[in-house]
């Protein structure tokens, strides 16, 4: 497919906005998700649904989830596609940029729908344009890893993760650290986002910062800085206290604890005196 000129988008600005008493029911069915043991799923369920009936799209893609792989074991919620995809379709009616990135996903792996490479290039491209990050970043891995080699294009693929790596996805963001890291080989940068990642709770980005700055570094954290006992520590700190508390985040890790240059590439390598905007 042909994909038009990019113009780079966040999910924010095009998200409904949330009733706020479908919100409150919202965070009780989350709450009742996170107890340990066996979970009350019917109540789960149910306080989705209210939800859902005042158009809340976090509790639409959330029991969408629930109904694609079922709950096995456990009363309340059984597999069920075709509830999936009713939900996934109600998100898109409501233009939701998450929903028509889940309806890509579905219709790219024929999951309850027929499998349309088509259908799913076109809906993975207005979650995009919508400014969805796991879109943005989707359609950047595939320009920049899965096109034959001779065809694969950075120059493409870049401004789709820059997008996705401005926003407040850890996933997203964690896919743009790799990009910098394996594809435009600018170390810094890579570990400017893993940093980005690790400050909204992200193992991922802790790992590798950890990694980065330690003694005797693992050939898959060796980014080429100094080893630095203080900040392997530090980070080592921080993934302790994110294991005991997941839902711990660090906001001002990035303006307390910002990156040192790199030996050899300064703060970014395309720009080596200047430090990437956070």
């Amino acid at each position: 497919m042909a994909y038009p000129t990019f113009t780079c988008a966040y999910e924010k600005d095009h998200n409904p906005p949330l009733d706020a008493e479908a919100e409150r029911w919202f965070q009780q069915a989350r709450a009742l998700e996170k107890v340990r043991g066996v979970k009350n799923w019917r109540s789960i369920v149910g306080l989705y649904e209210k939800a859902i009936a005042k158009d809340h799209w976090k509790a639409m893609h959330n029991l969408a989830g629930l109904y694609r792989t079922g709950w096995p074991g456990q009363p309340g919620v059984e597999k069920d596609i075709s509830k999936m995809l009713d939900l996934y379709e109600r998100m898109v009616k409501l233009k939701v940029p998450l929903g028509y990135y889940n309806w890509a996903v579905v219709a790219e792996r024929g999951r309850g729908v027929l499998k349309s490479d088509r259908m799913a290039s076109s809906y993975m491209f207005q979650a995009a344009q919508l400014g969805s990050p796991l879109a943005q970043v989707r359609i950047g891995n595939y320009f920049s890893f899965e096109l034959p080699r001779d065809k694969q294009d950075d120059q493409m693929a870049e401004p789709y993760f820059r997008c996705a790596g401005a926003q407040h996805v850890p996933e997203a963001i964690i896919e743009t650290a790799a990009f910098y890291e394996i594809s435009k080989k600018n170390k810094p940068r890579s570990l400017f986002y893993y940093q980005r990642a690790a400050s909204l709770g992200s193992f991922t980005g802790l790992s590798n910062l950890k990694g980065a700055f330690k003694t005797e570094p693992e050939p898959m954290y060796n980014f080429g800085y100094k080893p630095d006992p203080k900040l392997h520590e530090l980070y080592a700190d921080l993934s302790e206290q994110l294991d005991a508390d997941p839902n711990l985040r660090f906001p001002n890790l990035m303006k307390d604890h910002p990156l040192p240059a790199h030996p050899i590439q300064g703060f970014d390598a395309e720009h080596p005196d200047r430090r990437p905007e956070i």
